[in-house]
């Protein structure tokens, strides 16, 4: 028997801080449910995510044995990350544009790590045909699974009890009961507090999680080259690191995945004061010639800092990052045609939700 097939994997993809607990109760979860099958399990994070910073990507997994003792499952588990998931949990739809971990990583497609039939299921609001449109193509079949529900979020000592845990499980157990059967799980959700609800939660997902076979060559192309590391011929002598030189940003760090939301700009009501450019923590910001303030949205990470310092009222407004596809600049596009972007902002503006509360924050 291959490896792979001894050890059946769960990728829980999340954003840091935001979503650190919920992922970890997922995890918890589907580990003792495996258990209640009879089956060794254990859960881990992935070596390198933590300190987490804001919304950053992070993943958490769930190893569960398929034959083979738990000293065995833990010696497979003895590493960075899995090659290979089985099932991949996404916690934030706009996730799926792509995954930028650490430095020198590069931005990741989602469903890298995908085996062949696997099955990968994110919660959000939108269709599947608008959610199917994000996803990176394989050259295999794949079963997509959507929760309809808000994604979840909370902060790094707090959790928000929104049942989101139970839809997940209910979903897994609906498109992969080799994972957690749907008896077993109701069995371990009886022994939590208020169980009715939660019982019910997972039932609820169980029937109605949305979900569709993906064929091979479907979704969108998404070009990804891993970063290769230096040979010891091609290292500078000594410990000496190539400095970012002044006034440039590092290429092979960008972290604009790590944002759900994403500012935009009004610029025939800015007034250049430069308080953004002053107060954005990752130097997002560039001044033009005529001194308005231009965004590098594939380095910004949607904190929000720069809305909240504008002194202009409206002038700078986060919106729901799904809504777009690449990373233009909105200097550029403002100066191209003033008309059609002040058309474009009022659309994207209308169309944006409510923001998230996240407690921490002072928002």
């Amino acid at each position: 028997m291959k490896t792979e097939d001894e050890v059946k994997y769960v990728e829980i993809v999340y954003r840091g801080i935001f979503q650190k607990r919920l992922a970890k109760y997922i995890a918890e979860g589907i580990v003792y449910t495996a258990r209640e099958m009879g089956k060794p399990a254990l859960s881990f994070g992935r070596y390198g995510d933590s300190p987490e910073r804001n919304g950053v990507p992070a993943k958490y997994y769930v190893g569960i044995g398929n034959g083979i003792g738990e000293e065995d499952l833990i010696g497979y588990s003895t590493r960075v990350e899995p090659d290979l998931v089985d099932v991949i949990v996404v916690l934030d739809d706009t996730l799926l544009k792509g995954v930028e971990s650490w430095a020198w990583q590069g931005v990741q497609p989602i469903n890298l790590k995908l085996k062949a039939n696997g099955t990968m299921i994110v919660t959000s609001t939108k269709r599947m045909d608008e959610l199917v449109k994000m996803v990176p193509k394989k050259d295999f079949e794949w079963t997509f699974g959507v929760i309809k529900t808000e994604p979840s979020f909370s902060g790094l000592w707090a959790f928000k009890d929104d049942l989101t845990m139970e839809k997940v499980w209910g979903a897994i157990a609906k498109l992969r009961p080799d994972i957690i059967d749907i008896d077993h799980l109701v069995k371990y959700v009886s022994k939590k507090q208020s169980s009715d609800k939660r019982i019910s939660a997972v039932k609820e997902a169980f029937s109605s999680v949305d979900y569709r076979t993906i064929r091979k060559g479907e979704g969108i192309d998404f070009i990804y080259n891993p970063p290769r590391l230096l040979t010891w011929q091609e290292m500078l002598e000594g410990t000496v690191v190539p400095a970012v030189p002044r006034g440039k940003r590092n290429e092979q760090f960008k972290r604009g995945t790590t944002k759900f939301e994403r500012p935009t700009v009004d610029f025939d009501t800015c007034i250049k004061c430069k308080l953004c450019w002053i107060y954005c923590p990752d130097e997002c910001f560039d001044e033009t010639p005529d001194g308005y303030y231009d965004i590098a949205y594939d380095y910004c990470v949607g904190c929000g800092i720069c809305a909240e310092v504008c002194p202009v009222k409206d002038c700078i407004v986060m919106v729901d990052e799904s809504m777009f596809t690449d990373y233009r600049r909105p200097y550029e596009m403002w100066k191209e045609n003033k008309v059609k972007y002040k058309e474009w902002l009022k659309e994207v503006r209308n169309a944006r939700k409510e923001r998230v509360y996240v407690p921490g924050l002072g928002r």
